[in-house]
């Protein structure tokens, strides 16, 4: 029979063997068997293997905990939009981490050059009056501050350990201060008072200082948050009297200018006595300048309609009338630049379901726009036809042209190509950014053709009417 060295060193003493049995019972002994031997050899005993276990234990258990703290911090700051609701939840966590009798916050606040108590955890009331408010000048806080500049020069963590001396009569004992820094500055503070028999290893200082970082920050953060919210919200509340300013000059403006201009082309048209040549060319003038100005206010106003989204009444209507509109109210813009107009479009079109005066605005728009960047005495299309069940009308020029790299900005409110032109050729910026509106509320489409120094072509296409359609609101 094969003799076993192992099993000899085994049953020299049965006490180990007796051991070994009680600590697996019921199990397997051939690898736990071959692991305590190695021990035993090299001199250790199963009582301080034991030991060793029962304190791996602990680390691994203390490990945990420390991770556990971290993570519940981090979850807390991710999904806290309120310092008030954030501050709480770290520090009940930090007080049941430390098992501490009480916690408490200070945030500093440098235009009052004062740390105020913030929140506080299981705290006696007979200190809250003495601890409600401390100066930046006081020696805890002095302390803190150089603890934190510390820690960033030798990248060490540090807990400040409060002298009982700092504040004598309120008889604080093994009380503790955890810096919140943002941005390498103290934006406050943790305060816990410990159990006595408690002390903070090198583990913990990390683990603390690393959970007033992440306090400070994410304070900053909401703060930061609410302060944008804030400023956004007064600035939509100016945006919208600024509308509502603009509305109600414009509608003021409105008013006159319509007398000024019917009085003039009545005055034109010889309907209150014969002028003679400078007095017909003065009141051609008024009229122009008058149509110009009562676009103006007309882009204003439906720029107002659109952003307060105002409801407009649909029917159907005949889009050769729509046209011949527009190009009247244009007609002495047309005439001043002896512009030529090529129309091409069936007067009996078929019917398309809208608002005749936004559309009639869309036409005067584009076809302004086309006048207005034209030469003089230049020739600009206007055809309309019937395609796949929808309008489709196109406007071209051959005018300055627009840059590629503009085109797709040109449909955006105030936008002109070149700053220049607002002096060169006047205009608001609005009649692009208006065309596109109207024709996108009218379920349409619209886009734009041009070559820099040879023309533009606008299309447009709007759906045909159909006889069970209802009024559409916007």
């Amino acid at each position: 029979m094969t003799h076993d060295p192992f099993m000899d060193f085994l049953f020299i003493n049965d006490t180990i063997l007796s051991e070994l049995l009680a600590y697996f019972p019921g199990r397997e002994l051939y690898l736990h068997s071959f692991l305590v031997i190695v021990f035993l050899l090299s001199g250790i005993t199963l009582s301080q293997l034991t030991v060793q276990c029962q304190n791996a234990e602990r680390k691994v258990s203390r490990k945990d905990r420390e991770l556990l703290i971290l993570h519940s911090a981090a979850s807390v700051s991710a999904s806290s939009h309120d310092v008030h609701d954030f501050l709480e939840n770290v520090l009940n966590e930090l007080l049941s981490y430390l098992n501490a009798n009480y916690g408490f916050i200070y945030l500093i606040k440098q235009d009052s050059d004062k740390a105020s108590m913030f929140a506080d955890a299981e705290m006696p009331v007979r200190l809250k009056k003495g601890l409600a408010s401390i100066p930046l000048d006081h020696p805890l806080i002095v302390n803190i501050m150089e603890i934190s500049a510390l820690s960033r020069k030798t990248e060490k963590p540090h807990v400040l350990e409060v002298k009982p001396d700092i504040f004598p009569e309120l008889d604080l004992d093994n009380v503790i201060a955890i810096p919140m820094v943002a941005r390498n500055a103290v934006t406050g503070f943790f305060m816990f008072s410990l159990k006595k028999q408690l002390k903070l290893n090198e583990d913990d200082a990390y683990v603390l200082e690393s959970v007033g970082k992440l306090a400070g920050i994410t304070v900053e953060n909401i703060q930061l948050l609410e302060k944008t919210t804030k400023a956004y919200e007064e600035l939509k509340s100016l945006e919208k009297m600024k509308d509502e300013f603009v509305s109600n000059v414009t509608h003021e403006l409105k008013t006159p200018l319509i007398s000024i201009k019917g009085y003039s082309e009545i005055m034109y048209e010889g309907m209150l006595g014969d002028m003679n040549e400078k007095q017909k060319h003065g009141l051609k003038v008024i009229v122009s300048n008058s149509e110009r100005l009562n676009r103006l206010i007309e882009s204003l106003l439906h720029m107002n309609a659109f952003q307060f989204k105002k409801q407009h009444v649909f029917s159907p209507l005949s889009l050769a009338d729509v046209m011949g509109n527009a190009l009247k109210s244009l007609s002495f813009k047309v005439e001043e630049k002896g512009m030529v107009l090529n129309t091409n479009y069936d007067k009996r079109l078929h019917f398309i379901y809208g608002n005749a005066e936004l559309l009639k605005q869309l036409f005067v728009y584009l076809i302004d726009n086309a006048v207005k960047f034209s030469p003089y005495r230049s020739h600009i299309g206007i055809c309309a036809y019937e395609e796949s069940g929808s309008m489709h009308v196109e406007v071209s020029d051959n005018g300055i042209g627009i840059p590629e790299n503009q085109i797709p900005k040109i449909f955006e409110r105030f936008y002109q190509v070149d700053g220049s032109m607002t002096r060169n050729y006047g205009g608001n910026g609005l009649g692009l950014y208006l065309a596109k509106n109207i024709v996108e509320v009218h379920k349409g489409n619209i886009c734009v053709e041009s070559r820099e120094g040879v023309g533009t072509k606008v299309h447009v296409s709007l759906p045909l009417y159909e006889e069970d359609e209802n009024i559409i609101p916007i």
